[in-house]
């Protein structure tokens, strides 16, 4: 008795899994924007340990000073006026 109660369950576990896949779809997602985010307006100039450049957030309108080092390092971000990414 126990060994048919257990192959019921199977059963009914594989119809209603059955069911399940038969009806449900995938959601489809919105495309991905292509925009970028951030963008690299103008060269600020050479400076003695690595080039610094004002970047755009276009997004929020904010402007940035970023310094990359030579060795690259790393970069550091300043906010910078919004007058600097406008020229």
């Amino acid at each position: 008795m126990p060994i048919v109660k257990r192959i019921g369950w199977l059963v009914v576990g594989a119809v209603v899994g059955a069911i399940a896949v038969s009806t449900l779809t995938a959601a489809q997602l919105p495309p991905l924007q292509s925009e970028r985010r951030l963008i690299v307006l103008r060269n600020a100039g050479p400076i003695e340990y690595g080039t610094a450049y004002f970047i755009k957030d276009a997004k929020t309108g904010a402007c940035w000073l970023t310094v990359r080092f030579h060795n690259d390092g790393g970069a550091t971000l300043a906010p910078a006026p919004v007058a600097s990414c406008e020229q």
